[in-house]
Order: C-alpha cells, then sequence, then structure tokens
C-alpha cells in the first residue's frame, strides 16, 4: 500500500534527523577520543556524554566515557556508565571485567566476584576473568581458590606464563614451596625478565631453606636491571636475609677468647691458680638485626663447644692433652642478658679450676653458638651464628 505523501515526508524528515543525530554523535565520540589522548580526560567525558545525548544507545560511548571518568578518580560515575553500557548489552564479557576491577579498588568484592564469574560464563574461553578473579581469591585470603583458577588460565593459554606465575604465587601463600618452585621456574623460561616471577622464586626457594637459589634470584633480578626489578632485588634481599652475629664485643666482654699460641693457656693466667676454684667470664656478641628477647635469653638456644674443624679451626691444634689436665667448659651458659636497644647479648659461663690447680683451657678454640630467632621469627644465618677467637669473625 503506498504511503500518503505527507506521511512519506514525515519519515523522510525524522530519517534525515536521525541521520543527523548519529553523525553528530560519532563526531562527539571522536572528540573525546582525540581529548582522552591527550590526556583531558575531564573534557573527554563531557564530549562522551554528548554523545551518548545524541544516540542515547551508543555502547562505545558509555565505555569510553566511563574510561575518562576512571582517569579523573570519579569511580562512581564511571561505574554508573559501565552498568549502561551493560543495560544496553550484557554480553560485554570485558565490560563486566572493567566493573569488576572498579569494585575491587573499592574492596566490594562480593560485586566484584560476581562481574567476574559472569564474565567467565559468558566467554570460557578468555582467561581475563579467570586470572583477574584469581588475583581477587588472593586478596581476600582464598589461596586455594585461587589455585583452581589459575589452572583454568593455564589451561587456557598454557605457553603465556603470567598464568604459571600466578599459580607459583597462589603455592607460594599456601606454603606449597615445591609446587610454587616448579610453576615459577616454569614461568621465567616461557616469558624473558619476567621479574615478578624471579621475585616470587626467591621467596620459593627460602621457603624449602634453599638460601643459596634464593639469593641466586636476587642476582637475576639485578642483572634484569629495570626499575622494578631493581627495588624486587632490594625486597627479596631483605625478605630472604637471615639474623647475624655481627661481631664479638671485646671491651665489653670478660673472657679474652684469644692465647699467644693459639692453644691450651693455663687457667691460673685466668685468675683461677686456686684449686677448685671458679670465676664467670662474659662474651659479648653484637647482632646485625632486632632480636627477639625472649629467644636470645633462652639458655638452651646457645652453646659452647670445643672447635672441632672448619673456620674455628681444632681445639688445642689436635694436641692431646693430660686428661686430668683438660678443662671443659659448660655446653651451656651460666645466664644471657639482651638489650634490644643495640641488639647486644652478654654471655655469662663458669670456668671452674681442677683439684690440682694445673688445669689448662684452649680460650681461641672455645666456639659460642646461638641458634635462636629474631624478631620476626627467622632463624639464624649458618653461615653467622657461631664464633670462636680463633677465626675472629663470625662464621
Amino acid at each position: 500500500m503506498d504511503l500518503n505523501p505527507g506521511v512519506e515526508k514525515v519519515f523522510a524528515a525524522l530519517s534525515s534527523q536521525q541521520d543527523l543525530r548519529d553523525g553528530a554523535a560519532t563526531t562527539s565520540l571522536s572528540s573525546g577520543i582525540t581529548l582522552f589522548q591527550n590526556k583531558k580526560y575531564k573534557e573527554a567525558a563531557a564530549a562522551f556524554r554528548m554523545a551518548t545525548a545524541y544516540k542515547p544507545d551508543y555502547i562505545d560511548a558509555y565505555n569510553f566515557m566511563a574510561s575518562a571518568y576512571l582517569q579523573s578518580g570519579k569511580n562512581k560515575e564511571a561505574i554508573d556508565a559501565y552498568k549502561i553500557s551493560l543495560q544496553l548489552d550484557k554480553s560485554q564479557d570485558e565490560i563486566h571485567v572493567n566493573l569488576a576491577n572498579i569494585y575491587i579498588a573499592e574492596k566490594r568484592n562480593n560485586e566484584a566476584e560476581k562481574e567476574l564469574k559472569v564474565a567467565a560464563n559468558l566467554n570460557p574461553q578468555s582467561s581475563l576473568a579467570p586470572y583477574t578473579l584469581g588475583h581477587l581469591y588472593l586478596q581476600t585470603n582464598r589461596p586455594k581458590d585461587a589455585v583452581d583458577q589459575f589452572k583454568k588460565v593455564i589451561s587456557l593459554e598454557p605457553k603465556n606464563g603470567n598464568g604459571q606465575y600466578a599459580l607459583g604465587l597462589a603455592y607460594n601463600r599456601l606454603g606449597q614451596y615445591d609446587d610454587a618452585v616448579k610453576e615459577l621456574k616454569q614461568a621465567v623460561t616461557l616469558k624473558k625478565d619476567f621479574a615478578l616471577a624471579n621475585y616470587e622464586l626467591g621467596n620459593a626457594y627460602a621457603g624449602q631453606g634453599q638460601m643459596e637459589q634464593a639469593r641466586e634470584q636476587v642476582a637475576v633480578l639485578k642483572k634484569i636491571n629495570t626499575s622494578q626489578s631493581n627495588t624486587l632485588a632490594k625486597d627479596l634481599d631483605k625478605s630472604i636475609s637471615q639474623p647475624k652475629i655481627y661481631s664479638f664485643n671485646d671491651a665489653n666482654s670478660s673472657f679474652g677468647p684469644y692465647s699467644t699460641f693459639g692453644a691450651a693457656t693455663s687457667l691460673i693466667i685466668l685468675g683461677l691458680a686456686a684449686p677448685s676454684s671458679s670465676k664467670d667470664f662474659t662474651m659479648q656478641f653484637q647482632f646485625d638485626s632486632g632480636m627477639d628477647v625472649g629467644s636470645v635469653m633462652t639458655l638452651s638456644n646457645w652453646s659452647i663447644s670445643k672447635a672441632s674443624g672448619g673456620p674455628g679451626g681444632i681445639y688445642n691444634n689436635g694436641i692431646s692433652l693430660h686428661q686430668g689436665d683438660q678443662i671443659s667448659v659448660s655446653p651451656v651458659p651460666k645466664s644471657v642478658t639482651f638489650d634490644p636497644e643495640t641488639s647486644q647479648a652478654t654471655v655469662t659461663f663458669s670456668i671452674t679450676q681442677n683439684e690440682a690447680g694445673t688445669g689448662v683451657i684452649d680460650p681461641s678454640h672455645l666456639v659460642f653458638k646461638f641458634s635462636g630467632t629474631d624478631v620476626n621469627g627467622k632463624q639464624m644465618d649458618p653461615n653467622a651464628d657461631e664464633y670462636d677467637g680463633f677465626a675472629g669473625e663470625p662464621f
């Protein structure tokens, strides 16, 4: 049926007006994009709003508008723009993820989780939603759930490296260091100069007690030599460092762990001339870290022994003495005091002369060892938890 000429004119006019509005919307969008690229985010948002005024169902304009609001720190307005966009087209999985990221920034974790699950269902072949959801679970102390999400990421993108890194991170949180090392080694193999993965690999090695391998990752991070890797190298070095005996304070100690010949010395020189006489002596040690006061003052964390080789040498240089003349020191000190302000421990121990007054001791080969922890619960560095006068430095 033919339309009345008047009606046809109305339709033509309306069509022409719509074309004009669509053209104006496109022009506003283009203008907004240019402003956005020039980092004029407030003006860009206004241009995108104008585009939606000309064309209320302009999905791209709402999405760009949300981005401009985000750059301006206007999260509420960005959320509103994304919600309108999703009302127009709920199938935009990436927009659900974008909305979730804003919720995560605002600690609206339940809403974020909901959006990410929707995105994952909309596009099961995309790794973006499960990867983001996995990190949300890590942030909310749900590492087991994070493991499941990162395994999905790896199944979708097995050669990317990001999934292996994230899975290794989750295993570290769970204390499953063997699994973490496996995943993180693969991550740094798949992705060159992957500083974050090297950092986590160092932590995983430390969790296994493999401190040398952990320190190797510090060197790797320094070699990458970017701002990020250098910062991570410092953080890892601090994280894996263990407390050490820094030095022996001779001036504040009554026992001199030295002898002229580096061997047996008569107790008479130590002021023990009378048979069966006893005397207390002190050794003061300087730690390089803040130490746990209770741990330092626990006597069983200290030991005093005769050197048997290595950096500490051999007691009396391996020369056997008459059994009755050899004086043994108690393997546990008499007392320990500690100054947390200076990180100095003063160890008190006793030496007793034999009944004949002929006792001898090798002061330079008496090994003092501490096996406690610092304020963070870290065990002592096994390369600096002992001291004797022969070595002259902690070992």
